[in-house]
């Protein structure tokens, strides 16, 4: 089953930050389709990516290992604040 993963980030200082954190997962996993956002007014960025798994506990334990295998070599120190997993089909979409 595909599941969607998103990791949420503090953000608190430099913006280039979001960038270098989507480069590092299009280096590392372009195949997990990764989006990252910002939300200025909560100081947090966002990472989401699909993970193939049979069930939410190991689509969070695969997202976990993505993340850090993107940003081992990053110098993305950021504290991570909000991890969320959730069936794809479940997920609704919303408009850009």
């Amino acid at each position: 089953m595909e599941y969607v993963v998103t990791i949420t980030l503090d953000h608190r200082g430099s913006a280039e930050d979001a960038d270098a954190l989507l480069d590092a997962f299009l280096v590392a996993h372009a195949d997990a389709s990764p989006v990252v956002g910002e939300d200025l007014k909560a100081s947090t960025m966002d990472v989401t990516f699909a993970v193939e798994a049979g069930d939410g506990y190991e689509a969070f334990e695969r997202g976990r290992a993505i993340f850090a295998g993107a940003t081992a070599d990053t110098a993305c120190g950021r504290a991570v604040v909000g991890v969320n997993v959730e069936l794809a089909e479940d997920r609704e979409l919303e408009p850009a």
